[in-house]
């Protein structure tokens, strides 16, 4: 992989991040209830594009492996299509705020499968730990606030 298809790579995950962060901004203005818990979500999504630059500048300078391990062109093509569907279903019908936390659940373990598995495995190989442990943890972080959100609104049950 050369390194323009590898900045492609990383503009496509700084481009689902931003997209997230769009239906995040959406959901906080139909859920203004839960306004601050969505505006964690969205400022959390603003801050992973900033790590993702920050990936994209670390490469320009040959420190990160090769793109093996990095997702496909197609995957992350296939989840900015599926997030930007999201947006126009959001849109033009009504959404409930389980749906709204299971869209954000759905996206977040698409994000972890695209990036934080893949991507990186690729910065733990170059022995940038403190980005990718951040990323992992905010990645984490993300999925814990939905489903605890889920499970105080008994829209899901501890197993």
């Amino acid at each position: 992989m050369d390194k323009t298809e590898l900045v492609d790579i990383i503009k496509g995950c700084i481009a689902m991040e931003q997209t997230v962060a769009s239906i995040y901004r959406i959901f906080m203005k139909l859920f203004p209830e839960e306004e601050s818990f969505w505006e964690d979500l969205f400022n959390d999504e603003m801050d992973h594009h900033s790590w993702l630059t920050d990936a994209r500048y670390i490469e320009f300078v040959d420190l990160l492996p090769s793109g093996d391990m990095l997702p496909s062109a197609r995957h992350i093509e296939g989840s900015l299509k599926s997030a930007v569907t999201a947006i126009e279903q959001i849109k033009s019908r009504p959404v409930t705020f389980e749906e709204a936390l299971m869209t954000a659940l759905r996206f977040e373990k698409s994000m972890v499968e695209i990036f934080a598995n893949e991507l990186m495995a690729n910065v733990f190989a170059s022995g940038y730990e403190s980005l990718s442990q951040r990323i992992a943890a905010a990645e984490r972080l993300h999925l814990n606030k939905i489903e605890d959100m889920m499970i105080e609104k008994g829209f899901m049950q501890l197993s």
